[in-house]
């Protein structure tokens, strides 16, 4: 049996490299449509570092033991006798949610993603079969895309973040050409929802952040394009919007902190009528924050949810990077070695001057 070295995850929240076998065609569930993937570069996300070392309170760890990463750029390495679409030296990016009933009245709107049927967890590949923090994988060959020659393989372990973002600004809030935006939390995230607001024509784009971020995320979010970037350490967010705005606050707002306080802040700097994206908490399981139900009430605001993506999502996120209009690059900031993966834990987790740390195999 062929063994390889793989970062670990199990259901305690324990993470450790250890030696695991190497996945086959044919033996999985995927076959005979199944992909086996050799991982070239493998993204660490937030919710990676939430279900590290952190206080684990609320936060959802692995349902199995299980090679967890999600953020992959891979070479088609083989593939199940039925595969039609992908062949051996492909360079691919993965799509996430691989398992869904495709029956339920989600699934039968096309949001797979949020399957009626399935628990979360298991409806993504890197909670069940295994991720990209190894040097294979086995994947479904429909939820796996061409990466374009033109796109740097390193820079596309946020390729999946960029089809989150889509999901978020375009699928889920529909923030369109002209309307106000504030994003609230300048990390990768942010800084690729501002860019995708920037593609689409919305504007002016209000980014805030504390004042550890100013040297590095907020000066990135100025250089990509955002209009104003506010340091909420020493200004009042509340206050500067509404000078911004004329006093009637923006149209849509973007939490993508996961703190308590932007909830409030959110209700409040969005105007009437307006809409208000909750999305920071769910890497750490979702968090707990009094909503002033008066607020959404009076003002008659639309609050949404969001998960993971959709498809059409995947398919934009490619076409904005190729075309230049969502840059990559800059943002994945550092690159260590597999063996060296609790470094970059440690700095993805505690460094305001990164942006993305990828884990090269």
């Amino acid at each position: 049996m062929e063994t390889m070295q793989g970062l670990v995850a199990y259901p305690n929240g324990d993470i450790q490299l250890e030696t695991v076998s190497v996945p086959k065609i044919g033996e999985n569930p995927y076959a005979p449509h199944d992909v086996l993937c050799e991982v070239e570069y493998c993204g660490i996300c937030g919710s990676d570092i939430h279900r590290w070392k952190s206080d684990k309170t609320g936060v959802k760890t692995s349902p199995h033991k299980v090679v967890v990463g999600h953020e992959i750029v891979s070479v088609v390495k083989a593939v199940g006798k039925e595969v039609t679409t992908v062949k051996p030296g492909d360079r691919v990016v993965h799509e996430i949610v691989t398992f869904y009933c495709g029956r339920c009245p989600a699934c039968l709107e096309g949001r797979f993603n949020i399957c009626n049927t399935i628990p979360p967890m298991e409806g993504r590949a890197h909670f069940v079969t295994g991720g990209g923090f190894a040097k294979y994988t086995v994947w479904p060959e429909w939820q796996l895309h061409k990466l374009p020659d033109s796109i740097d393989p390193k820079s596309a372990v946020l390729m999946e973040p960029t089809a989150g973002s889509i999901h978020s600004v375009i699928t889920r809030m529909g923030i369109k050409a002209g309307e106000s935006v504030a994003i609230l939390g300048p990390g990768a995230r942010g800084l690729l929802m501002m860019q995708v607001c920037k593609a689409i024509g919305a504007g002016p784009i209000i980014m805030t952040g504390l004042e550890r971020d100013v040297p590095t995320r907020l000066a990135m979010a100025k250089k990509l394009g955002c209009d104003y970037v506010i340091n909420g350490e020493k200004e009042d967010v509340r206050q500067r919007i509404a000078e911004i705005t004329g006093g009637i606050g923006v149209d849509a707002v973007l939490e993508n902190t996961g703190s308590v306080e932007p909830i409030d802040e959110s209700l409040d700097i969005v105007r009437k009528g307006g809409k208000v994206l909750w999305a920071g908490g769910g890497i750490r399981g979702g968090i707990v924050a009094p909503v002033d139900t008066y607020k959404i009430i009076v003002k008659e605001i639309d609050v949404h949810g969001e998960i993971s993506q959709v498809p059409y999502d995947w398919k934009t996120a490619i076409h904005l990077v190729e075309t230049g209009a969502v840059k990559l690059d800059e943002l994945v900031t550092h690159t260590f070695p597999l063996k060296d993966w609790e470094q970059g834990f440690d700095l993805a987790a505690t460094s305001p001057e990164c942006l993305r740390v990828a884990i090269q195999l």
